[in-house]
């Protein structure tokens, strides 16, 4: 990627590609490696938002060889995923912020071309990259089930009147509403003047909701593939799950599950679809078709417990004789205080 004109920092930058860091060495390497390599021509700057390390993360960066380059400091206090974001773009000199999550991976030398041109050429306010699941990286079950998911979507989402909008259904105004934070472009002026909204999380769809009912539009980068993958305990996916549930409900009035008859349902048909998956549809050594089996299983009953807990209510958990309700609900009430006091730091 070429720098500033001769390397001179004389060039105002024309896209200012933001990072956000957290004891990041093992992952930010592969991120800035693949950077590197892209054949994109506007001038750059790079700023990180760098979040308490204490890794030598922060080291690592102020050392890289890049012309333009700021490591912000953000203390733990401070950080939020739509705060630190507004920050950088508050001190941003570009006029087109590219934004990214440390450990994702940008496939091919043409990822940043193909990510910024719906802003960049003026046909949308902001666009998103599409994530994918390196299937020898990560979990090769979730890859062959996954990585055709944005097939479905419409390349550019038009601004939707409130009329329109309120007659469209809850599932289709979610869809509507997609975004990813993880490697997403976004023109800097309109960032400024809608913002993030001061969510702890899913702070990039509710902007995204924002944008279309304001009149804007919002692409999806169908060629600018990146890989992006979590390997999580189940304790972190409840929690993720249970929260993200609970902004489904709060925001678009969606219920990823109703019952608890159906959590259990959902849980079972699933486990043995990803582990016929394993055994039966990819390639792997048997040790490993076991390993990705019993972990997808655990996650997926986490994954399912905590949608459930999400949309509970105090009048919801105390119907019947349910201690397993009441102990979900009290679950989803102490998760719920605990993100929005400090944000999820990854996601």
């Amino acid at each position: 990627m070429r720098p500033d004109a001769e390397g001179h920092g004389q060039v105002k930058p024309r896209v200012s590609i933001v990072i956000l860091t957290k004891n990041s060495l093992g992952v930010v390497e592969r991120l800035l490696e693949a950077l590197g390599q892209q054949e994109f021509t506007p001038p750059c700057e790079y700023i990180f938002m760098d979040n308490d390390s204490s890794d030598g993360t922060r080291e690592y960066l102020q050392e890289l060889p890049l012309p333009r380059k700021r490591v912000i400091a953000v203390a733990t206090g401070r950080f939020s995923h739509s705060g630190t974001r507004m920050e950088a773009a508050g001190s941003a000199a570009g006029d087109v912020l590219v934004f990214f999550t440390d450990d994702v991976v940008p496939i091919g030398r043409d990822f940043l071309e193909r990510l910024t041109a719906p802003v960049l050429e003026g046909r949308a306010a902001a666009a998103y990259g599409v994530w994918q699941i390196h299937p020898r990286w990560h979990d090769p079950v979730d890859a062959y089930l996954h990585n055709g998911w944005h097939r479905g979507f419409d390349e550019v989402v038009e601004p939707i009147s409130a009329y329109c909008w309120k007659k469209f259904p809850p599932e289709l105004r979610r869809r509507l509403s997609n975004f990813d934070n993880c490697a997403s472009c976004i023109d800097r002026r309109t960032l400024l003047e809608v913002g993030f909204p001061a969510v702890p999380y899913g702070e990039d769809m509710l902007f995204a909701r924002a944008l279309i009912r304001g009149g804007r539009r919002v692409a999806q980068a169908k060629e600018a593939m990146f890989y992006h993958w979590h390997k999580v305990s189940p304790g972190y996916m409840f929690r993720r799950m249970c929260y993200d549930s609970h902004l489904s409900v709060k925001e678009f009035d969606i219920y990823y599950v109703t019952r608890l008859r159906g959590v259990i349902k959902a849980i079972v048909l699933r486990a043995l679809q990803r582990t016929w998956i394993a055994f039966f549809k990819v390639r792997l050594p048997l040790a490993k078709k076991f390993y990705w089996s019993w972990y997808n299983a655990r996650t997926l009953a986490a994954d399912f417990f905590g949608k459930f807990a999400g949309i509970l209510t105090e009048e919801t958990a105390s119907r019947g004789f349910s201690p397993l309700k009441r102990r979900l609900y009290a679950a989803k009430r102490r998760i719920v205080e605990e993100i929005e006091e400090k944000s999820i730091l990854r996601y």
